[in-house]
């Protein structure tokens, strides 16, 4: 299992790049300001992932998706290297419907093999072993929220039908300790390093709101450096069982 450190667009970089990283989730809203930044990022880091950053907009904003996906494809194009695992499709199913889904899909696959299609509940369970059958030998995604799209009981299932289909699963948002040490995701991500830190609780150790306000540095470093340990952790706990 692979855990891929997620959220670290809005903290300080240069922190992080002084020494080689190991596996980072990047969005591309976030990211496509600071594309120099992304690349160092990327070319410091063993492998990378991409979400497309359309979650961010489900707050009310007013998108033209046509026109996202088309800056998020030709983002692909320039960036793409042989160390970024994937990129995450536009799964916004809930605001316009899946046929444009799928319909923005076909616009990223044409400049990338490495699309990565995320199932939602609303989809249906036959869509989700369809998508395992279509994309057999890669990538597929489900999401790891609490009570959302699958029950914590059901992963298993999950895995084992896209295993069966030689497909590899990332589950998105998996940060839950009990479900990290019983199902061997091939990789999940997690922001909650980033979130020890911002309530004050850094290696374990408890540090008061105002030391993490004042030492925002201190603190994003010293959490990141933790989230890496529980990289190695899990690599090393799920390779006992390969």
């Amino acid at each position: 299992m692979k855990i891929f450190l997620s959220a670290i667009e809005n903290g300080n970089y240069d922190l992080i790049l002084q020494r080689p990283l190991l596996w980072n989730l990047m969005s591309y809203y976030y990211i496509k300001g600071k594309y120099n930044l992304a690349c160092e990022v990327r070319d410091k880091s063993e492998l990378i992932l991409i979400d497309s950053g359309a979650h961010s907009f489900q707050k009310g904003k007013k998108v033209d998706w046509d026109k996202y996906t088309q800056e998020y494809a030709n983002f692909i194009k320039k960036f793409d290297r042989e160390n970024v695992l994937g990129y995450f499709e536009m799964d916004v199913d809930n605001i316009i419907g899946y046929d444009n889904v799928l319909r923005l899909r076909k616009v990223l696959e044409k400049v990338s093999d490495k699309i990565i299609p995320v199932w939602h509940k609303n989809r249906g369970i036959n869509e989700f072993k369809k998508m395992c059958h279509d994309y057999s030998g890669k990538i597929v995604a489900i999401t790891g929220f609490k009570n959302e799209d699958i029950k914590d009981d059901q992963y298993l299932m999950f895995l084992k039908y896209a295993r069966s289909c030689s497909c590899q699963v990332h589950c998105l948002g998996m940060t839950r300790k009990q479900i990290l040490d019983k199902i061997p995701f091939d990789y999940v991500d997690s922001s909650s390093w980033r979130q020890n830190g911002i309530y004050g609780n850094i290696a374990g150790k408890k540090v008061s709101r105002e030391f993490s306000k004042t030492h925002p540095l201190e603190v994003f470093l010293a959490s990141y450096l933790e989230g890496m340990k529980m990289q190695r952790y899990y690599q090393k706990y799920w390779r006992k069982y390969e």
